[in-house]
């Protein structure tokens, strides 16, 4: 798997998943379990790019939201309303390819 197939195969199901726990319509621990799983198949990848600049906006969204889920507790998710909508933003434009946040550009981990 190539870090492109990586993308390609998590990204929606990523942003899904951030978009179902800002509906309340599943538990945090669901997204944090997601979230682990996705570092750990990350890691397993035969060749990890060296590069850690991000090849594509969409890239950089996408570990944007990954590294959010990490640096934000439950409750910091749902009591801050600028976190909750910066969250939305980048899942909507993960999976509509609507605007880009380009506020929110992450790197490779």
């Amino acid at each position: 798997m190539t870090c492109k197939d990586y993308l390609a195969q998590h990204t929606v199901p990523l942003a899904q998943a951030v978009r179902h726990f800002l509906a309340r319509e599943i538990p945090y621990q669901q997204l944090e379990d997601l979230s682990w799983q996705l570092l750990s198949h990350w890691q397993n990848l035969p060749h990890i790019p060296a590069d850690k600049q991000p090849a594509t906006d969409q890239e950089g969204v996408f570990w944007h939201l990954l590294h959010s889920l990490h640096q934000w507790d439950e409750q910091q998710i749902i009591a801050d309303v600028w976190l909750r909508l910066q969250l939305m933003t980048c899942a909507n434009y993960l999976i509509t390819e609507g605007p880009c946040p380009r506020h929110c550009m992450g790197s490779r981990p």
